[in-house]
């Protein structure tokens, strides 16, 4: 019996892992639904209004494809949507929430970033300087929250546009995902 573990434990062990894992798989029922990750936790589904009204995209939400930057001229992702209308520069808050960031940077300009629920952020860049929001203001869904302007060196050449992107518990998302845009 010593010589038959000898030869075959590894690959008994190796077995009995396996035949764990693939119970532990099979104790889900099979007619358990899995939560929905498209879409943030919580007891009703969100309903984001667009930043900008007849808003047209500029340039889609990517982080395979790559776009190419005139400004900077080269290639690369776009992990968020940016959009201009001839309508008004007005940029809204897509949904309530809590202003936790107001800052510029050379390469992003003026940007505002506001928390919602369930570890939802939105962040508006490339506005025009104001002092009228600020970190820890509350903020209401459809709220004029700034303009939009072209205060970010990195995409310069679009001309006045909001950057606009979304993360999920810190991760970047599409915000096509939340927001039907429609080229007007």
């Amino acid at each position: 019996m010593g010589k038959f573990f000898k030869k075959y434990g590894v690959y008994m062990l190796a077995l009995s892992l396996i035949l764990a894992v693939g119970i532990m798989a099979g104790t889900t029922p099979a007619n358990e639904q899995l939560p929905d990750v498209s879409e943030p936790a919580g007891s009703t589904p969100l309903e984001m209004v667009c930043p900008m009204s007849d808003a047209e995209v500029l340039k889609w939400y990517s982080d395979t494809e790559l776009f190419y930057n005139s400004t900077l001229k080269q290639w690369e992702s776009h992990k968020a949507v940016d959009l201009c209308s001839s309508a008004s520069n007005d940029v809204y808050s897509v949904l309530d929430g809590i202003v936790t960031n107001c800052s510029y940077s050379y390469e992003d300009g003026y940007c505002i970033t506001i928390t919602h629920q369930d570890g939802l952020a939105t962040t508006y860049c490339s506005l025009a300087k104001t002092d009228a929001i600020k970190q820890g203001d509350i903020v209401s869904r459809g709220q004029k929250i700034g303009e939009a302007s072209n205060t970010s060196s990195n995409e310069g050449l679009e001309g006045n546009h909001l950057h606009f992107a979304i993360s999920l518990n810190g991760k970047s998302v599409d915000p096509s995902n939340y927001i039907t845009f429609e080229n007007k």
